[in-house]
């Protein structure tokens, strides 16, 4: 196999793997906000990643360029933002319907790439947006319970993790990915706790799940998770990185089955299909990525 090829099969491989993780996060952090405040639950996730960091790569976290630090602070607000609103929808909505209206970041990632590096999207990508329209109508219909606060809050929240990746195939190549995965995250941290003690009494009640639930967003959700995804994201696009970043409602579908014995309706299971379609739909025709 050639090296090329090599490292982009470990690059989607690596990138399965944190579909699963981030998959398993819904369920689990929504068991945990029955005994912690969701600010609160956020800054130690993100606190708990920027320590694991640092310690980790202590010689190579703050080696940061002012480019990369510019960087970093767009990518962390957009993490903050988009982790806050998911996470806030979690109390509204189920496991599954913030899954896979989450996963919309995938269809709107070409459109956000216009918008922000002018890359002109394809008719087939234009199409797709069409047809993820569709589905999550169909997932919020009212035979499937309305459209509630925390599907609004889920939507606004894809489009924030759309620009993240927009943002980290820029940035990615051009930085120290360590460096980069911790600035973001300790900018994260820092935004979240913020807006924890202006509008949040801190409460963390020392619960099975919500440790677990704090120990595996923070130390695999996060800091490892988006080591993996900025090292990949040198070898690939961030289209392509968020096509298999798809498969993390599927995934999330399936973990809140196993642990909530959650079930979808029909008409969610149309709607979470027509999403899926959307996505792999948006990849039709796409260019590979030339090497940098």
């Amino acid at each position: 196999m050639k090296p090329e090829r090599s490292a982009s099969l470990r690059a989607d491989l690596a990138l399965v793997g944190i579909a699963a993780i981030w998959g398993f996060t819904f369920p689990a952090i929504q068991l945990a906000l029955r005994d912690v405040g969701p600010l609160s639950f956020i800054s130690l996730r993100f606190g708990l990643a920027a320590a694991a960091l640092a310690v980790v790569f202590r010689r190579r976290a703050f080696r940061l360029t002012r480019a990369g630090l510019v960087y970093s602070c767009a990518l962390g607000i957009c993490l903050s933002a988009g982790t806050v609103l998911q996470t806030l929808g979690l109390l509204h909505t189920t496991a599954s319907r913030s899954a896979f209206i989450t996963a919309l970041y995938v269809v709107l990632v070409p459109i956000i790439g216009l918008a922000t590096i002018r890359v002109r999207p394809r008719s087939s990508s234009l199409l797709a947006v069409a047809v993820a329209c569709v589905g999550l109508y169909e997932i919020t219909a009212p035979q499937g319970g309305g459209f509630n606060p925390g599907d609004l809050l889920t939507v606004a929240c894809s489009f924030a993790f759309g620009i993240h990746i927009v943002i980290a195939e820029v940035a990615a190549p051009r930085c120290d990915v360590v460096a980069l995965t911790f600035w973001q995250v300790l900018v994260s941290a820092v935004l979240s706790s913020l807006a924890m003690v202006s509008t949040e009494v801190p409460h963390f009640a020392l619960t099975p799940w919500s440790v677990g639930a704090a120990a595996i967003t923070g130390l695999l959700a996060t800091a490892l998770a988006f080591c993996v995804q900025m090292w990949a994201q040198r070898e690939t696009s961030s289209t392509h990185v968020a096509l298999i970043f798809a498969a993390e409602p599927v995934f999330a579908a399936l973990f809140a089955r196993l642990i909530q014995q959650e079930r979808m309706r029909a008409n969610g299971l149309i709607g979470g299909a027509l999403i899926l379609a959307a996505i792999l739909l948006s990849e039709v025709g796409a260019r590979p990525r030339s090497r940098r």
